[in-house]
This record gives structure tokens, C-alpha cells and sequence, in this order.
């Protein structure tokens, strides 16, 4: 499996092979290495361990030991960071922060970062907090409102999760002045500051270009995707040949100077190449399609990217849903095949693990295990772990980030968090 190369500042050492303890897993590119997980199942499916109570909302958890951590809202009421068992779903401990109003589509949003001493997060109104993981309590936190005062809060709220390259803490006010931040993680104190780079409910992705470890945020900005030096907050490039009028998923690193970029609201998909010279980096435009991915990154696997191929508006009409469902494509942009509406699967979220694809349909959350072969579309396993009624045409919004580790697969569906066997 190729895969982005992403610098050891994520394998940290107080974590396991088998944790996901942070947005898109170990290496923040939806995969894992765990082998021995289930490729069939029997009667109704996997085994459900346990099933948790949320409120409505859309965060995705994160695992590490036997820690499992996730975000939650009570409308215009409060945020809570809840820590579960995560054998036995028993919650151990919650932290609650006071909230005001409710953002469309209204919930929790993103997935916290966990170390081995501390939990790192932001609200949808822009709360950041560092917990420690001893006292259960604040080690630091502040509102992005208060310390910049032009801060903009995104229309959906902000959805980006903490990202952490070192000691350095990246956070995002979106204000006409400032763009993104860097912070000392344990004091969060700035180290740096860049200018104003618009808005965007997309989240920085640490990546190595050119040897040059890097930042890079898709924004609705004039230069839409700009790339930062992490230690000091310097521009290394910047480029508008993408542009997303809502931008929400992440850039994907597919070498050390190809970056795939998608996204929906008919904004399609671009490969990108940006190489290293003695005068900097150069962009250019190596392909691009109509198809991209709304919500969740594409996956790259053994030279083809895979992706739900949602655009927002091919949601409701038979005719454009054809247009949708699981895409393969070739690296030169060659479409291999798409299942259309055979499944659609709509927002779902997708990982890579033991040699297939695990999906969650962001529609009605039936789970599929697929083989990820170029050639045609291979469901090998499919299961209806939430029991929705598969017949409804209705949109329950499970759209929320998997989680797998120590062979159970976490998925979250508005109001519950199941936990699933797959070994």
C-alpha cells in the first residue's frame, strides 16, 4: 500500500500501533495497520460490544489504551469532552464547558487529540482547551474571540481538530487579520500568527513536500490553499488553482510532490504537483475531474484513490445520484469505475485496514467491507449495525470519522456511538 509519508511526530511513543488517538487515525490518513479483522459476516453481522447514548451531533471518537474519547453538545446548553471504557462503552469521566446559540446542522463536530497527558480540542464556537488527562480538568484554555479579536466563526461552527507537530499546537481563528496559529502546546502560549487567509470548516494536514515538513489548509480565501513552516508560522507556498466555495475535507498527500484536493458543491477534484526548486515551490495542475469528495478524504491505495463522490447537490435526484457513490480512480485521473446510487452511501466515512475498505453509508450507517479492486466494485460484507430502515429515503446524517483500534471499529450515528467486533 503506498500511502502520504507523514513525519514521526505522530508516532508518538506513549502510544500503541493498535490506538487511533486523533483525527483520521495513527498516521492521519485513514488507515491502519491492524491485521486479522473480519472479511465476512454471519446472520445479522458483526457483534455490537455496546451501544452509548449521545446527543445529537457528528464528532468521531478517538482510542487510546483502553481510553476512548468524543465530543459532545447539548443545544445552546454546553460542550462536553466524555471519556468512555472503551471495552465496555462505561463512561468514566466528562468535562462540560458552558455554550451559547447553535450552528446549523446543530452538534458536536470534530474529533479531540489525545496524548499521553493531555486531550486537546475545539468547540463550534470556538473554544480551545487542553484537559489534562490526570486532573480531568484545564490545564489552558481560551476563546478564539477573546484573544483575537477578529476571529470569525464559520458558518457551520469550527470543525477543525487539533493539530499537533511537536511541542507546536496549530489553531485557526479565521479572522481578517489573523489566519492560523501556532501555540506552545503545554502553556498555549502563541509562537506565531499568519495574515488572514479567509474561511474554511476544512482542518490543517501536516505534510512532507520536497523534504519540507509543512501545514497546508484549504481555505475560501484568494489563494484557497496555502502551505505554512510549522516551527514559524513563514508562507512556503500558496496557489488558488483549486478553489472550493465550502471547503471541507483535506488535502492528500500521494508523494513528496502530488497533493490530491476535493470536495463538494460541484468544485470536482484536482491532482496538484508542487515541487521543490532552489526558488521556492511551483505549482501546477496535473488533472482534474468533476467528482469529489463533500465531507471525507479520498483513500489511497496500491496507485488508485478512493472516494464517495458526493457534490451536495446530487443528493435528492435519482439521475445526478447515479453520478455518485464509492469512485476509483488511476493516479493520471482515469476513472476505473463508481457504484453510482448502487450503493450512493451519500456522506460516509471510510477507512483503510488488513487489505479493504470499511465504510459506514453516511446515509443509513449499514456498514461494508469492500475490496479495494481497481478492476470493479467488490462489496465482500455488509451489515445494518444501526437497524435503520434501509428502505427509507430519508438522510439520518451519519457522517461522523471511524475509529478502529485494538480490533473494534467505533461509529458514531447522530445520537449513539456502537461498538463493533471485528475481530
Amino acid at each position: 500500500m503506498k500511502i502520504a509519508l507523514l513525519a514521526s511526530v505522530f508516532a508518538l511513543s506513549s502510544l500503541q500501533a493498535i490506538d487511533w488517538p486523533h483525527f483520521l487515525g495513527p498516521q492521519r490518513n485513514s488507515s491502519s495497520k491492524e491485521t486479522g479483522l473480519l472479511k465476512s459476516f454471519t446472520g445479522d453481522g458483526p457483534e455490537v460490544l455496546w451501544e452509548v447514548a449521545l446527543e445529537d451531533g457528528f464528532g468521531g471518537a478517538a482510542v487510546v489504551g483502553d481510553e476512548l474519547f468524543l465530543l459532545d453538545r447539548v443545544h445552546r446548553e454546553k460542550d462536553m469532552l466524555r471519556c468512555h471504557d472503551a471495552k465496555t462503552g462505561k463512561e468514566k469521566w466528562r468535562f462540560e464547558s458552558s455554550t451559547q446559540g447553535e450552528p446549523s446542522f446543530p452538534g458536536s463536530r470534530n474529533v479531540p487529540t489525545v496524548e499521553k497527558d493531555a486531550v486537546y480540542y475545539t468547540t463550534p464556537y470556538g473554544n480551545v482547551f487542553r484537559i489534562n488527562r490526570k486532573t480531568r480538568k484545564p490545564d489552558w484554555n481560551f476563546k478564539l474571540s477573546e484573544r483575537y479579536p477578529d476571529a470569525q466563526t464559520p458558518h457551520w461552527g469550527y470543525a477543525q481538530t487539533a493539530l499537533i507537530i511537536g511541542d507546536i499546537l496549530i489553531v485557526t481563528p479565521f479572522g481578517e487579520k489573523t489566519g492560523i496559529a501556532g501555540l506552545d502546546k503545554k502553556t498555549g502560549k502563541e509562537l506565531w500568527q499568519s495574515p488572514g487567509i479567509g474561511n474554511t470548516h476544512s482542518s490543517p494536514t501536516y505534510l512532507t513536500l520536497g523534504g519540507v515538513p509543512q501545514v497546508a489548509i484549504l481555505t475560501t480565501g484568494g489563494t484557497v490553499l496555502t502551505s505554512y513552516d510549522p516551527k514559524t508560522g513563514a508562507i512556503l507556498w500558496s496557489t488558488d488553482l483549486y478553489k472550493n466555495r465550502i471547503p471541507i475535507t483535506v488535502p492528500v498527500q500521494i508523494d513528496e510532490e502530488r497533493l490530491f484536493v476535493s470536495g463538494g458543491y460541484n468544485a470536482g477534484s484536482k491532482m496538484l504537483r508542487i515541487k521543490k526548486s532552489n526558488s521556492g515551490f511551483k505549482i501546477k495542475e496535473l488533472w482534474q475531474t468533476k467528482k469529489g469528495s463533500q465531507v471525507h478524504p479520498a483513500l489511497l491505495i496500491d496507485d488508485h484513490l478512493y472516494f464517495l463522490a458526493n457534490e451536495n447537490s446530487n443528493h435528492k435526484a435519482k439521475a445526478k445520484r447515479k453520478k455518485g457513490g464509492l469512485v476509483c480512480m488511476s493516479l493520471k485521473g482515469e476513472e476505473k469505475w463508481s457504484t453510482g446510487n448502487d450503493p450512493f452511501m451519500g456522506r460516509g466515512a471510510s477507512l483503510y485496514a488488513d487489505g479493504m475498505l470499511i465504510i459506514q453509508d453516511g446515509e443509513k450507517g449499514t456498514l461494508r467491507l469492500v475490496d479495494p479492486n481497481p478492476q470493479r466494485y467488490h462489496e465482500i460484507a455488509s451489515a445494518n449495525v444501526f437497524k435503520t430502515d434501509e428502505r427509507s429515503r430519508k438522510d439520518l446524517k451519519y457522517w461522523s470519522n471511524l475509529a478502529l483500534a485494538d480490533g473494534k471499529l467505533f461509529m458514531r450515528g447522530q445520537n449513539r456511538l456502537l461498538c463493533v467486533k471485528m475481530k
